[in-house]
């Protein structure tokens, strides 16, 4: 029991046939990705890659890679391994997570993999250009993100110039690019006390960089539910509050629990976008994210594989790391159904902001009661104790930190996430896109 009803336990991870489903990617005909490259930029590379995502898609059942649908840019003997960066290993699990999505949700689109020689802005921006100055993908999905305002501060304005030049050099050559919106809410340093992927030097309320960057498509997050048909029921925003069972059993504390996870957005430091005009909520004056949001929430994860230790493994991760490789997916669907390359994607979401392609994401949306939405995981034995007791932990779900998912735009889910009428308007207007 948890606020006075029974809770249900949270469902296997997602794959991406159910992805698919529920976003109308595998129900509109000619929206494979057929003809599109997307790129992913990570830092690294694993030596299992594409082996571990065909693996996976023959055990999700879908298709694996076609040859050479799956490259690479990688140069082992040029990485830099610091402190500042988690070991090239550890980076496994996020190359398998945007690999295995964006390949799931345009099966037919090429792949480009091109991984940093480090996790530094120097060399993130070098794979970056990789693919710009080479035109090599249609979208590039980017699934790291840091903050402006830290202490101490490492992002000069510089920098920041450098970043947005390179991203403008990239809409004016059709490419779109994408960023994940980060996983701490509003990374304001209350976020940061119990955020499992916060920023602890941040200094401020903040949207995270550079997905803030108006020359980009910032992708948050939401908690995706699925009704008994595997059918879309209802989304809200990705933010966990967590409860654990206490020793007797008995009850859950603390209630409301504490915040661990949530979708990033908020204010920029950048002026309002002509896309944005008119269109937004709340700050007017300055950019704001995210533009879309998609299914990445930690208590209800999407699954991957990946070989770690030498083993191939199936595991659930989450994050808006999770939904940026998707929503650069559903572009590469939609630009198959338009016959037209899309580009620089947020002027034309926006202005479809009215024609109802999206669905409008609440923290507490209607069809999902009226009470609390909790979900319990069952996370194994508790190896703390001496008992071998199962540790049960309690997900309150639409609880961000410092963001509120409201009706129309938001700053916890932008626009809110495609319905199964996205990529059908594309396939629609075929032809008479400009």
């Amino acid at each position: 029991m948890a606020y006075g009803k029974t809770s249900t336990y949270a469902p296997c991870p997602y794959t991406p046939t159910q992805l698919r489903h529920a976003y109308g990617a595998g129900t509109t005909p000619g929206s494979t990705g057929r003809g599109s490259t997307i790129a992913v930029v990570d830092a690294y590379g694993s030596p299992a890659m594409p082996a571990d995502a065909d693996r996976y898609t023959r055990i999700t059942g879908d298709h694996a890679f076609r040859p050479h649908q799956y490259r690479q840019h990688v140069t082992p003997a040029d990485w830099h391994v610091s402190d500042a960066c988690a070991p090239p290993g550890t980076w496994a699990g996020e190359q398998a997570l945007d690999v295995d999505l964006a390949h799931g949700l345009a099966p037919d689109a090429n792949i480009l993999y091109v991984g940093a020689d480090s996790c530094l802005d120097n060399d993130l921006m070098d794979a970056e250009s990789y693919v710009i100055d080479g035109r090599r993908a249609d979208g590039i999905s980017n699934s790291w993100a840091e903050i402006v305002h830290s202490d101490p501060g490492h992002l000069t304005p510089a920098l920041i110039d450098a970043w947005n030049l390179l991203f403008e050099q990239a809409a004016a050559e059709g490419i779109g690019v994408y960023f994940a919106a980060g996983d701490c809410g509003d990374s304001s340093p209350g976020a940061a006390r119990t955020g499992v992927n916060c920023d602890p030097k941040t200094t401020r309320a903040q949207a995270d960089f550079p997905s803030g960057s108006p020359w980009v498509t910032s992708v948050g997050g939401t908690t995706l539910a699925l009704d008994r048909h595997g059918d879309y029921a209802w989304e809200t925003s990705m933010g966990d509050e967590l409860s654990i069972l206490t020793d007797n059993g008995t009850a859950w504390g603390p209630v409301p629990g504490v915040f661990t996870f949530g979708g990033g957005g908020g204010v920029s430091d950048f002026p309002q976008p002509w896309y944005q005009r008119g269109r937004t909520s709340g700050d007017t004056r300055h950019r704001t994210t995210p533009d879309v949001a998609l299914e990445g929430d930690g208590a209800l994860p999407v699954l991957i594989g990946l070989t770690d230790s030498g083993a191939f493994h199936l595991t659930g991760f989450g994050g808006t790391s999770a939904a940026a490789p998707a929503f650069a997916a559903i572009q590469a669907d939609a630009q198959q159904a338009s016959g037209h390359r899309l580009g620089f994607a947020n002027p034309l979401l926006y202005a479809l902001a009215r024609a109802h392609l999206f669905h409008d994401i609440t923290d507490q949306p209607a069809k999902a009661g009226a009470q609390p939405l909790t979900v319990v995981r069952d996370e194994g034995p508790d190896t703390d104790t001496s008992t071998g007791e199962q540790r049960y932990l309690l997900y309150t779900l639409g609880r961000d930190f410092g963001l509120h998912a409201r009706p129309g735009y938001d700053d916890a889910t932008g626009l809110g996430s495609p319905t199964h009428d996205y990529l059908r308007w594309f396939q629609r207007t075929k032809g008479t896109l400009k």
